[in-house]
C-alpha cells in the first residue's frame, strides 16, 4: 500500500470523542479475528463467577457488533474487587491481554486538569486567572480567557487540529518533534467570544500544558509522572514521545486506503502529531491503571481538595460522544438514569473511555484498537456492570482483620441499593438482618458460616418503603447494630 495515499484521513487525529467517526467494516479480517480471539478469559479475582462471565460475554459482544479488532477492559465493583478481560487481537497471532497498553487520547485531558487543580490547591494560580498572566499574547487567542474557560472548553478558541494546514505540516515530517508553541500559528479565528458557548478544542489543553511548564519548569508529562503515576503505583503508564515504552503497545488499525478494510497501522510514526498536541493527548496505559486513577480522583482529599473536586464536577451542558455535560476535564454521562463521571478519547487507531459511578465507586475502563465513538460502548458496558452486579455477601479479603467490625453502610441515605461491609476476626456463623423502627426483622441478608476475612453485602431495598432501618450482625456471640436511611 502507499503510505500517504490517504494521508489527510489517517493524520486527522483529533483527540476528542466529539468528532464524528466513520465505522469501517473489516470484511477481510473479521472472521479471522472472531475465530482466533473470541473470549480471552478475564481475571475474575474475587468476582462472582457468573457475574464475571456476563462481563466477558458483554465485552465479546461489543467487539463483534462494532467490528472492533481488539479490546481490553477492567471493572471495579465494591464487594467484588477488580475484573480484567480482553477480546480480539492486536495483530494476527497475538491476542489482546489485559496487561497490554493503549493510547488513551483525550483522557489525557483529565490528568492535565487534575494537575492544574493541584496547582490551584497549592495557591500557584486560580481558576479565574487570565491567560495573559501566564503566557504571551498569540494571534486569534483572547488573552482575557480564564483558566476555568480553558478547562471546560468555553474559551471559544479555535481547535488547531481542525486546520488542514496543520495536518499538512504534521504529514510533511512524521518523525518531527514539535515544541508546544509551534502549533499555535494554526489557530484560526475563535468560534465565539469567551464564555458565550461551548466548543471542544484541543488548543485549550495545549495552552494548559504550556502553563504547567511555566509554573513548574517541567513538561506536563513529567508532572503526571511525579504527581500521579508514581504515588498511585500506576505501573505500565507512559507519556507518548517523552517516554520509552517497556511493555507491549497494542497495534492500531485504520482504513488507510479508503476501501473499507482496516489495516495494521502500527508501522506509521506518531511522533509528529503526538508532540504537536501537547496536553490534549499523550497518556499510554492499561485499563486497570485507569481504575486506580478513577478510584482516587473522585474521592475528596486524595488527589484534589473538596473545593477543586466540586469545581471539576460542575458541568456545562455539552453533547459529546454520549456525554451530556463537561466539567473541568471531566465528562458527565447518564447510564439508565444514573449520573457517571469520566472521559473518552480517540487517537490514531485507538479509542478509550473511563467511567465512574461515584455514588458507590463502581468504575470501568475500556480500550479499543480502532477509532470509534466511545460513548455508546461505555454506556452499554456500564449498564451491564450495574444491572448484573450480584446481591448478597461477597468476600473482599481473606486476610484476618484485627477486630470484628460492622461498618456504616454506603451510600447513606440510599435509593434503592446500599453496601454493608463487615470484618470477621474469627470464622463462624454469621447472621446479618435488617429491622424496621418497630424492631421487626424485615429481611435476613445472610445466615451462614463464613471464614475470617472482610465481606460486603449489597442490599436492594426496592420493595421497601422509605424510612429509617437498622441492620444488625451477630457473629460468635457478638452483636452490633447500625442505622441507615432509605429515601425514595
Amino acid at each position: 500500500m502507499t503510505l500517504l495515499k490517504n494521508k489527510e484521513k489517517f493524520l486527522r487525529l483529533i483527540l476528542t470523542s466529539s468528532s464524528p467517526k466513520i465505522f469501517f467494516k473489516a470484511k477481510a479480517i473479521f472472521f479471522f479475528f472472531f475465530f482466533f480471539a473470541s473470549a480471552n478469559q478475564g481475571n475474575f479475582q474475587t468476582f462472582d463467577t457468573a457475574y464475571a462471565r456476563k462481563l466477558q460475554t458483554a465485552l465479546n459482544t461489543l467487539r463483534a457488533n462494532n467490528n472492533i479488532v481488539g479490546m481490553s477492559a477492567a471493572v471495579y465493583v465494591p464487594g467484588q474487587g477488580v475484573w480484567k478481560g480482553a477480546s480480539g487481537i492486536s495483530e494476527p497471532g497475538v491476542n489482546v491481554t489485559p496487561d497490554m497498553v493503549f493510547s488513551v487520547g483525550s483522557i489525557t485531558k483529565n490528568f492535565v486538569a487534575a494537575t492544574i487543580l493541584q496547582l490551584v490547591d497549592a495557591d500557584s494560580l486560580t481558576l479565574n486567572d487570565r491567560l495573559y498572566q501566564w503566557l504571551p499574547r498569540y494571534n486569534n487567542i483572547d488573552s482575557n480567557i480564564t483558566i476555568r474557560q480553558l478547562l471546560n472548553h468555553t474559551s471559544g478558541i479555535y481547535n488547531f487540529t481542525d486546520n488542514p494546514s496543520f495536518i499538512n505540516a504534521v504529514n510533511a515530517n512524521l518523525t518531527r518533534v514539535w515544541q508546544l508553541e509551534e502549533s499555535l500559528p494554526y489557530v484560526l479565528a475563535p468560534y465565539f467570544p469567551a464564555g458565550a458557548s461551548w466548543h471542544y478544542s484541543n488548543t485549550n489543553y495545549l495552552l494548559l500544558a504550556m502553563i504547567i511548564k511555566k509554573i513548574t519548569g517541567n513538561s506536563f508529562g513529567a508532572e503526571i509522572h511525579q504527581r500521579f503515576y508514581s504515588p498511585l503505583q500506576m505501573t505500565g503508564s507512559f507519556i507518548e514521545v517523552e517516554d520509552s515504552l517497556t511493555t507491549y503497545w497494542v497495534h492500531n488499525w485504520v482504513d488507510l486506503n479508503g476501501d473499507g478494510i482496516l489495516d495494521d497501522a502500527s508501522f506509521i510514526p506518531q511522533t509528529s502529531f503526538a508532540s504537536s498536541t501537547g496536553g490534549a493527548g499523550g497518556v499510554i496505559t492499561r485499563p486497570e491503571n485507569l481504575l486506580i486513577w478513577l478510584r482516587n480522583l473522585y474521592k475528596p482529599g486524595v488527589i484534589l481538595s473538596q473545593s477543586s473536586l466540586s469545581a471539576m464536577t460542575t458541568f456545562t451542558s455539552a453533547n459529546i460522544s454520549g456525554a451530556n455535560g463537561y466539567g473541568l476535564g471531566t465528562m458527565r454521562y447518564n447510564v439508565q438514569g444514573k449520573t457517571c463521571w469520566g472521559h473518552g478519547g480517540n487517537s490514531f487507531g485507538h479509542s478509550c473511555v473511563m467511567m465512574s459511578y461515584p455514588q458507590d465507586t463502581v468504575c470501568i475502563a475500556i480500550m479499543m484498537n480502532i477509532d470509534i465513538n466511545t460513548g455508546p460502548i461505555a454506556n452499554s458496558f456500564m449498564n451491564t456492570v450495574l444491572t448484573n452486579r450480584p446481591v448478597g455477601v461477597s468476600n473482599i479479603s481473606f486476610e484476618t482483620p484485627e477486630n470484628f467490625k460492622l461498618y456504616q453502610n454506603f451510600p447513606n441515605p440510599f435509593n434503592p441499593e446500599t453496601n454493608i461491609n463487615f470484618d470477621l476476626k474469627n470464622s463462624g456463623h454469621v447472621k446479618l438482618s435488617v429491622y424496621d423502627l418497630q424492631g421487626k426483622e424485615v429481611e435476613i441478608l445472610s445466615n451462614e458460616n463464613l471464614k475470617a476475612g472482610s465481606y460486603s453485602y449489597r442490599w436492594n431495598a426496592q420493595n421497601f418503603p422509605s424510612g429509617v432501618y437498622f441492620y444488625k450482625i451477630s457473629a460468635n456471640g457478638i452483636e452490633t447494630t447500625k442505622k441507615m436511611t432509605l429515601i425514595k
